[in-house]
């Protein structure tokens, strides 16, 4: 009797999907998934500074200009830099984190993104 009364008595456990839910989580053609918007700015590369894609570089402001350097040592250098990266700069207590995007050796010039 008492194990007839327990089953009676018990919650009924119901095994189901929330469609909609799963839906959300399905991307499709139209998704757009927010990203991390960062800053991407041209730096004249120092002279004997040896710079490669995915390098991680800290920004700091001198004067109206933006400063790469690695350590102590200065590798490039933004002569006019946009407001945005220097928001951005200023925003990081002015000293921001960046990574080397690209490299144009020939023409001098590093693209370097702002974390």
């Amino acid at each position: 009797m008492g194990d007839d009364f327990l089953r009676k008595t018990a919650k009924s456990y119901r095994k189901s999907q929330d469609k909609a839910r799963a839906d959300l989580a399905t991307s499709d053609l139209l998704t757009r998934n927010p990203d991390k918007a960062t800053c991407t700015g041209a730096f004249d590369i120092a002279p004997r500074a040896q710079l490669t894609p995915g390098e991680r570089v800290t920004v700091e402001p001198e004067g109206s200009q933006l400063v790469a350097k690695q350590g102590l040592n200065e590798v490039a250098r933004a002569r006019t830099p946009s407001e945005s990266m220097r928001k951005a700069v200023n925003d990081s207590c002015g000293i921001a984190g960046g990574t080397v995007e690209q490299v144009h050796e020939q023409a001098g010039v590093t693209e370097i993104s702002l974390c």
